[in-house]
């Protein structure tokens, strides 16, 4: 056979009107024979391509079309039929959460809450870093006028969230100080 005679399997799904992922399953199973004249190129006989029906390489059976089209009608109703059930979902209203209690702002300092200059303090970390973080948005703090237990009045504070952000921007950067009390 001469070079003219195979096509690639772009040509070849091109001359049999379906994509080139057809034309791979159907070599790939088999049907359609293929050979391959250098790596990554594969070629395919116009001969092999005019005895196989286009039924047999993309997995279709030749049936009637108007039965096709009235399968595909059917499905196309099922789908706008869902579609239409999801809308009126969406537009149902939601049950309305209750809100959260607002976090008191003054008073003696909450117990989930630890001053933030104190804990700087306690981890050897400059309070102008630690301000100048916040600043900029990468330390999360509670801002209030509480009371700490030694009566010292603290504006700024770490609840858990903070804590664990202020770990992991200060953690293993000298002077940093671990200690045991906090998960760092």
């Amino acid at each position: 056979m001469t070079e003219s005679e195979h096509v690639t399997i772009l040509e070849a799904a091109r001359r049999c009107g379906v994509s080139d992922k057809t034309i791979q399953r159907a070599i790939r199973r088999g049907i359609l024979p293929a050979r391959y004249p250098q790596p990554n190129r594969c070629e395919i006989a116009v001969s092999d391509l005019e005895r196989i029906r286009l039924g047999q390489m993309s997995g279709h059976t030749t049936e009637p079309l108007e039965r096709r089209v009235a399968e595909l009608e059917q499905r196309v109703q099922d789908l706008e039929a869902l579609v239409q059930r999801l809308l009126k979902r969406q537009e149902a209203p939601k049950p309305r959460r209750a809100s959260r209690t607002k976090e008191r702002t003054t008073g003696p300092l909450p117990r989930q809450f630890i001053s933030l200059l104190a804990f700087a303090r306690h981890h050897n970390v400059a309070e102008s870093k630690v301000l100048s973080h916040i600043e900029m948005g990468l330390l999360p703090v509670k801002r209030g006028e509480w009371t700490d237990h030694d009566g010292m009045v603290v504006t700024l504070a770490l609840d858990a969230k903070g804590r664990a952000a202020f770990s992991q921007l200060y953690h293993g950067i000298p002077p940093f100080l671990s200690c045991k009390q906090c998960p760092h």
